[in-house]
């Protein structure tokens, strides 16, 4: 009858999984130890089903994130060739071919400009030329004028000597005169020779006279002819000056237009390269965002294996949880304690990548579904047995979930620039989190009394 109930008592310990004396119970030990492993080996295939599905949750997370990247900025490259070479198609070629034209036709309208200062030049070096040779032919014509002022001059003195001859042969005839008219009659024929000298030297005076007023007439006019070429040679000098002045600008001017002209050519070469290579840059800039969203429609489709891994892993986990509640399953104490240690470090690292990405105003990869962070999956899996953790474990679930809503709020913040309202939200989550983890605390504290 005793070995009955010692057999019995054994029994029960089996059933309840606890330490007894099962020496005298081969059987009854070996059925102990073969249950005692079990639950060991499925403590260990939990937890690491547990770190699987983490995982695999973070690695959706990171294709998803990667995924959302690819497709930002295929939409990026897009908009940017659009507004690069516009949204008609065949709008960038035109505008370039336009460009071109309107360069071309610049480079011959220089060329007309270029053809037409240099048949100016021409004339002003005819111009110039021309003007050298009147100054030369004016100075000499001044020459000659010089020339002719002496002669006139010298004129005027054989006009003067002229006519102090005449004065005294008409003095001598007049004495002769006198003389005949006393000879009487033997001075008769001395007296008529003699008054035809006088009106002869009376007849040259007249002359003399006539051809003095008319030689200072010449010698007038000569003058102003002098001093009127003498004006007109200092005149051409000036304007010959001028003429070597403009032509040298026009020089200048031609160099230049040549410059301009060789420069808009150079242009108008390089902007029929420049459009060919930005219309081959525009086929490869769409080539590319059509790859990117090719690529990330592909990664979107491959993802989807690893979504259904992860609710598979996620239900086997919430099935193994619901075998804990049965002893042969049931994890220990220290285990659960293990499982809480893992969640708070899990929460620490999610606030601090949530303020990573608010300082650095970018998006980071960061699960806003409380489901599937790394205290999601095991809060769901399993409901505890500790006593005094149960309602605090139930009131975890809401207060877990408004916490990640803070990340979806700062992910739109920063989505919008917001930066400011995304630092608010952030400081807001920062201390909802306190409360949070103190919550978690008291259940490690509780699990490990």
């Amino acid at each position: 009858m005793a070995i009955r109930k010692g057999k019995a008592e054994l029994m029960r310990a089996i059933s309840e999984l606890r330490e007894a004396d099962y020496s005298r119970e081969p059987e009854l030990n070996g059925i102990y130890r073969r249950l005692f492993n079990g639950r060991k080996q499925f403590a260990e295939i939990f937890e690491k089903n547990i770190s699987a599905i983490m995982q695999i949750s973070s690695l959706d997370l990171m294709m998803q994130h990667q995924t959302q990247k690819i497709m930002d900025i295929s939409q990026k490259v897009t908009k940017a060739t659009e507004m690069i070479f516009g949204t008609a198609a065949g709008n960038a070629d035109n505008q370039h071919e336009e460009l071109t034209n309107t360069i071309i036709k610049v480079s011959e309208e220089t060329d007309e400009v270029y053809r037409k200062i240099e048949e100016g030049q021409s004339e002003l070096t005819m111009i110039k030329e021309l003007s050298s040779e009147t100054i030369t032919v004016s100075k000499e014509m001044q020459k000659d004028m010089d020339e002719l002022v002496d002669v006139i001059n010298n004129m005027t003195t054989v006009i003067a000597g002229i006519d102090s001859i005449s004065l005294q042969t008409n003095l001598l005839a007049l004495n002769a005169s006198v003389e005949a008219a006393r000879a009487g009659e033997a001075g008769r024929s001395f007296a008529v020779v003699a008054n035809e000298i006088r009106e002869l030297a009376e007849e040259t005076q007249k002359l003399t006279k006539n051809m003095s007023t008319f030689v200072e007439s010449m010698k007038a006019a000569s003058q102003k002819s002098v001093n009127s070429s003498t004006s007109t040679i200092s005149s051409l000098a000036s304007m010959a000056d001028k003429i070597s002045n403009v032509w040298e600008l026009n020089s200048e001017s031609q160099n230049h237009v040549s410059k301009v002209n060789e420069s808009i050519s150079s242009i108008a070469a390089v902007s029929e390269e420049l459009s060919s290579s930005m219309t081959e840059m525009e086929n490869q800039l769409k080539d590319s965002a059509g790859f990117m969203r090719n690529v990330g429609q592909e990664l979107q489709q491959e993802a989807k294996p690893v979504v259904n891994i992860e609710q598979t892993l996620d239900e086997v986990v919430k099935q193994m949880g619901g075998m804990t509640k049965d002893v042969f399953y049931h994890l220990e104490n220290e285990e659960f304690a293990q499982y809480m240690s893992n969640a708070i470090s899990s929460h620490h690292t999610w606030l601090g990548n949530l303020k990573k990405m608010v300082y650095g105003r970018a998006i980071v990869p960061l699960q806003l579904d409380s489901s599937k962070c790394g205290f999601g999956h095991f809060y769901y899996a399993m409901t505890p047995d500790i006593p005094g953790v149960l309602p605090i474990w139930e009131a975890l679930g809401e207060k877990h979930q408004k916490f990640h809503k803070y990340g979806a709020a700062v992910t739109n913040a920063i989505n919008r620039q917001a930066y400011e309202e995304a630092e608010q939200i952030y400081r807001e989550a920062e201390n909802y989190s306190k409360g949070l983890i103190a919550d978690m605390q008291k259940i490690l504290d509780l699990t490990k009394k």
